[in-house]
């Protein structure tokens, strides 16, 4: 069984294949104080801002049970589904949530990104470590975030400008600097193929985001603000929150041996956990998208 000691030698042959040793993690913040520390997501839903425009939310008329809180109460979980009535969305993005509801209401279901191998990008790469966290590495010239659930992996370059020669890709060209207590995460050069939650929220090529990550509640939460802009496919520029604790949500409401799934096991976090690409359904027998193949060069 794999123990947490094992999870601090994957980790630091991470840092070491990076080109950056432990000791050369200076600069505030530091968000992982041990190789270990793992964040896990409060919520898998954008948190609105108090005042001013936020992100879509979840439709008012079909309320939502998450595998998160089935693994807690036992729920039969449902399917995500936006509000289309968002008064952030684009006509044309409106369309597109409620045909995507549509198809839901219809006993249809539609699987994630991961569920089929094709990139999440950033903003749901944020979104997505609620069951199994997500891990940061902070090198002298970039960040790496890396999620344990399909073991992506995330890259901010510590740069004051973006790449001469960028080409849209699935996760942009994210550059970043430190502010105080607070790194600063400006991505651009997005290919629009991307959805900003687990309401398939689109986007277009013109999408700009900027995040805010900083621990707070003395070193306990990590908290990530975001702005976002599109023009293509927003009425207007939104804010939203993320935040972070350090143990699986689960775990805190229910005792560990009358749960029927627990993602993350007893034997430590860090599991390898690879898509296996396969020409059918990742489903059995349900739809699914197609297994993302590279028939252009990105770069």
């Amino acid at each position: 069984m794999l123990g947490h000691g094992f999870t601090r030698h994957v980790l630091f042959g991470v840092l070491c294949a990076l080109g950056f040793a432990p000791g050369a993690l200076a600069a505030p913040p530091v968000f992982s104080s041990d190789p270990s520390d793992g964040w896990f997501a409060y919520t898998r839903q954008w948190i609105p801002p108090k005042t001013g425009a936020g992100p879509v939310r979840q439709d008012p008329a079909h309320p939502l049970v998450s595998n998160d809180e089935f693994r807690a109460t036992g729920k039969q979980p449902t399917f995500p589904m936006g509000d289309p009535n968002s008064p952030i969305l684009q006509p044309w993005a409106r369309e597109a949530m409620k045909k995507r509801n549509e198809t839901l209401l219809s006993g249809t279901p539609v699987f994630s990104m991961h569920a089929s191998c094709w990139p999440i990008g950033p903003l749901s790469f944020l979104l997505t470590p609620m069951t199994l966290p997500m891990y940061i590495v902070q090198g002298p010239k970039e960040v790496v975030l890396i999620l344990e659930s399909f073991n992506d992996v995330r890259r901010i370059y510590l740069s004051d400008r973006h790449s001469p020669d960028m080409k849209p890709s699935w996760y942009g060209d994210s550059i970043g600097h430190y502010e105080g207590d607070t790194l600063v995460v400006d991505t651009v050069g997005f290919n629009g193929k991307i959805f900003l939650d687990q309401y398939e929220t689109p986007t277009t090529t013109r999408l700009h985001t900027i995040e805010r990550f900083r621990v707070v509640d003395g070193g306990e939460t990590l908290e990530v603000n975001v702005h976002v802009e599109d023009p293509g496919a927003f009425a207007t520029p939104w804010n939203a929150t993320q935040r972070f604790r350090r143990y699986e949500e689960t775990v805190s409401k229910a005792d560990i041996s009358k749960l029927p799934v627990l993602a993350t096991p007893e034997q430590g976090p860090l599991m390898e956990q690879i898509c296996a690409e396969n020409p059918n359904s990742f489903q059995g027998l349900l739809p699914a998208r197609p297994v993302p193949q590279a028939t252009t060069a990105d770069f």
